[in-house]
């Protein structure tokens, strides 16, 4: 290596050495050719520098030498370090590209499996959403139509409301065919009123349609069935069914049942009172007095002169129940009260047909026929065609009297008597005639 370095060197120099006598040879004159001794002393200072140089090589290639050895060293322990760490790194590389791929293999599935899901869960959140939607909008709807019917039920409910007392003020004036007429209209409008039913129950009644009466009343006891006036009314209905009926077991069932349905009115409301203004006492006093009990009879009106004190009523049959137990005095006694409260009732309201005929009766008993006789008119004259029970009563009423007077009492009742007849004959037609038109129409 020394070699070809020191030759390399002494090309150089003699590389140099020429070139300056190439430059010294160019064309431009000079004054003299250059000798031998100048070569020679050229040549000599080379191999000096030769030396020189050669000398630094050897410094120069004995540091490089251990400079070598050095790095050969160092490159020795890097090689092993850097075999063992590619060794190490290739083996975990494997492993890790091993782990990595299966890592990715499941990342990659998962991520599928993910997004199927996802989807599936987009899916029937939206198809659920979509179903909402519909409900939201199908409720919306109903709630609308809800709310319509709503106010429609309430302006109905109160234009029902506003014809009840048209229909009150109809049965008062004994027009009970007009008040069917005003409740039936204001039923159509609010077919859930209790008080309607009730109103038309009652109203059937006094007209002597007793199965209709049945009908409504129960309807309203349907609604509520603690409520008094319909219990009251119904067992009502059930005695005046009963009363038609012979003598026999279903007749004392239906007795009963009215009797039931009386107590457990009164029960509730101890001074419940009619749409006539009396006591339902009395109603249950009429039933103990078709039985034949003239005590509980005599008991039970007592308690509805005690509801109604100023009423005629309870006194009347009061008086009629004294005349079962042979108490003339006590008859006529309490038919002189009945006389005053009954003509009491009269003035105060001119069209009372019941304070009427108490009074037309009161008279027949005291013997007041003429006072009788007018308050019989005023009495016909009031009573309405369409209630052909309103006569009825006032007949028997006149019939039971009749019984407990002397033969030489009994002519102006008979009088009388004949004269119900007479209007109830010509209500009968009417009812007919008008039945007829309706069957025409």
């Amino acid at each position: 290596m020394r070699q070809h370095l020191r030759l390399w060197i002494i090309f150089c120099l003699l590389f140099i050495s020429v070139t300056a006598l190439a430059q010294e040879n160019t064309p431009e004159p000079s004054p003299a050719e250059p000798t031998t001794a100048a070569v020679d002393d050229a040549l000599a200072r080379a191999e000096a520098a030769a030396i020189r140089a050669e000398e630094a090589a050897d410094r120069a290639d004995s540091r490089a030498q251990e400079a070598i050895d050095l790095a050969f060293n160092l490159l020795g322990i890097f090689e092993a370090i850097g075999f063992a760490v590619t060794v190490g790194a290739g083996i975990a590389a494997i492993f890790g590209v091993t782990r990595l791929i299966s890592a990715q293999n499941e990342l990659t599935r998962a991520r599928e499996s993910v997004e199927r899901e996802l989807e599936a869960i987009t899916q029937r959140f939206e198809q659920r959403l979509s179903e909402k939607e519909e409900e939201v909008t199908k409720l919306h709807a109903e709630l609308q139509e809800t709310a319509a019917n709503n106010r429609q039920m309430l302006a109905n409910a109160s234009l029902a409301q506003s014809l009840l007392p048209i229909g009150e003020r109809q049965y008062r004036a004994q027009d009970f065919q007009g008040a069917l007429d005003t409740y039936q209209r204001a039923l159509e409008l609010d077919p859930n009123n209790l008080i309607l039913h009730y109103r038309i129950g009652y109203t059937y009644t006094q007209s002597g349609e007793l199965e209709r009466a049945l009908e409504h009343l129960q309807r309203a006891l349907d609604i509520d069935d603690t409520f008094a006036p319909a219990l009251a009314s119904l067992g009502y209905v059930y005695r005046r069914i009963g009363e038609k009926m012979p003598m026999g077991l279903e007749r004392d069932d239906t007795l009963n049942k009215a009797e039931r349905y009386l107590l457990e009115a009164l029960k509730r409301s101890p001074k419940l009172i009619d749409e006539d203004g009396e006591s339902w006492w009395g109603s249950l006093g009429g039933l103990y007095r078709r039985r034949g009990q003239v005590a509980q009879a005599i008991e039970a009106y007592k308690r509805a002169t005690e509801v109604t004190p100023q009423s005629s009523y309870g006194w009347g049959n009061l008086a009629l129940l004294y005349v079962q137990t042979h108490n003339r005095e006590k008859m006529l006694e309490t038919y002189k009260r009945v006389e005053m409260l009954a003509q009491a009732e009269a003035l105060a309201e001119v069209d009372n047909y019941w304070g009427w005929s108490d009074l037309a009766v009161a008279g027949l008993a005291l013997g007041k026929e003429a006072e009788a006789q007018a308050a019989l008119q005023r009495a016909l004259e009031l009573a309405s065609p369409d209630s052909p029970y309103m006569l009825d009563m006032l007949l028997d009423t006149i019939d039971r009297l009749a019984a407990a007077l002397g033969d030489d009492e009994r002519p102006p009742l008979e009088r009388a008597k004949a004269e119900i007849r007479r209007v109830q004959a010509e209500h009968a037609a009417l009812r007919r005639a008008e039945n007829l038109e309706v069957v025409e129409q």
